[in-house]
């Protein structure tokens, strides 16, 4: 049977009201108060009041009654944990990683594309006293990390376009950002096709880290039945001074490589 196409004359402004007010939220850390949310979304105070309230009954948002702030919690993360594709990916890819994490004695994380933004899902520290650490539920710029890079190159053009529009939506929503415009710019510059035929050809990115000096990130796409990446398996490779019986850059890169070809497969993926 042919689906009939959505009108908008079928609205639920209430609903809208309550999904405008949890996308506004998501693209503020801090939290913003009653007053801040209001004037974002051009509402009045009584408006918002019992959609707010609401929310916070069902443990959508937290209050922090300090600051007088309203914040995203972590039951829509956790919702999305339960999400069966994601579910089923996050099942599967943390005992790779795990074992990636014994062999490299690196740290690895496991990155989904959400909204305009990269979120982490999954985190496994290596068995060494010095890490890099990636916090499950972080979120960063679209083009800021290899994960985002390499997500976003192995998309068709179309949906390719579509991401990093709603990357530049969900950007100006947001009036504090944890890059500067300029260094925006630059990370923008960067992901040229150039970059997108390399990493297309090499079926990874490996490059000097944006964010911490030491450090080297090795990003590979996890795909599925799709043929399309659903994720990629990161790898922020600390070059350590005591290097005895490691793995090298060069190793641990193939490992990655490897591993997410096993995921990869065990998701659909048919090469």
């Amino acid at each position: 049977m042919k689906q009939k196409k959505h009108s908008k004359s079928y609205s639920a402004p209430a609903l809208e009201k309550g999904l405008d007010i949890l996308e506004l939220l998501s693209n503020s850390a801090e939290g913003l108060s009653q007053v801040e949310i209001a004037g974002k979304l051009n509402k009045s105070i009584n408006k918002i009041y019992r959609m707010i309230t609401t929310l916070r009954n069902r443990e959508y948002v937290d209050f922090d009654s300090e600051k007088d702030v309203y914040r995203l919690s972590f039951k829509i993360l956790n919702m999305t944990a339960k999400f069966e594709p994601f579910k089923t990916l996050t099942t599967r890819a943390i005992p790779v990683m795990k074992e990636i994490t014994t062999k490299a004695n690196q740290s690895v994380h496991l990155a989904i594309y959400t909204r305009g933004k990269i979120l982490i899902i999954a985190q496994e520290d290596s068995p060494s006293s010095f890490n890099y650490h990636v916090s499950v539920g972080a979120s960063f710029d679209l083009l800021e990390t290899s994960s985002g890079r390499v997500i976003l190159t192995f998309q068709d053009e179309k949906e390719r376009k579509r991401r990093l529009e709603r990357r530049n939506f969900y950007s100006k929503l947001e009036e504090t950002s944890k890059i500067s415009v300029s260094e925006l710019k630059k990370i923008e510059k960067l992901f040229s096709k150039n970059t997108m035929k390399k990493i297309e050809r090499n079926k990874y990115e490996l490059v000097k880290s944006l964010q911490i000096k030491g450090v080297t990130n090795i990003s590979v796409p996890i795909f599925d039945y799709t043929n399309n990446a659903i994720a990629a398996l990161t790898i922020p490779f600390v070059d350590r001074i005591i290097t005895k019986g490691e793995l090298s850059l060069e190793q641990v890169k193939k490992l990655l490589v490897c591993s997410a070809e096993v995921l990869s497969s065990e998701m659909g993926y048919k090469h």
